[in-house]
């Protein structure tokens, strides 16, 4: 049942809304219902591990390049045990590289695409809040 209307729910926004099938990315045409949810699952992971507003901070202050864990944690006004906590998760993501300099660690943006949806976010809300 669940697979039914996951499959009519995906289906029913390509044939009723010719612009929404622009937003469709075209690799899922060929998947199965089952495998939708899974694209659903991690799309949701994905986005949940963004929702933290300290996560957004970490990524504004690494989008001017690679710094360390002391800098991020100077410039985000935070501990170093919760910077750490958030630099880990989004380097297990695969968001931020991370590389180690005797005990210096640093970290950087690794997956340009989370970088470009943040900063379209961003932007939109700014504007938002201009108008």
């Amino acid at each position: 049942m669940h697979q039914y209307v996951t499959m009519h729910i995906y289906s029913g926004l390509v044939s009723k809304n010719r612009h929404m099938s622009k937003l469709i990315p075209p690799e899922t045409k060929d998947l199965s219902p089952a495998q939708m949810e899974q694209v659903f699952s991690k799309v949701s992971q994905f986005f949940s591990l963004l929702a933290e507003p300290s996560r957004l901070k970490i990524l504004f202050i690494l989008c001017g390049g690679e710094r360390s864990v002391n800098t991020v944690m100077e410039q985000a006004g935070s501990s170093q045990a919760n910077v750490s906590r958030h630099l880990t998760a989004l380097h297990r993501a695969g968001i931020l590289a991370r590389r180690k300099e005797g005990v210096t660690v640093y970290y950087a943006i690794e997956d340009e695409v989370t970088l470009e949806i943040c900063q379209s976010v961003c932007a939109r809300v700014v504007e938002e809040i201009k108008s």
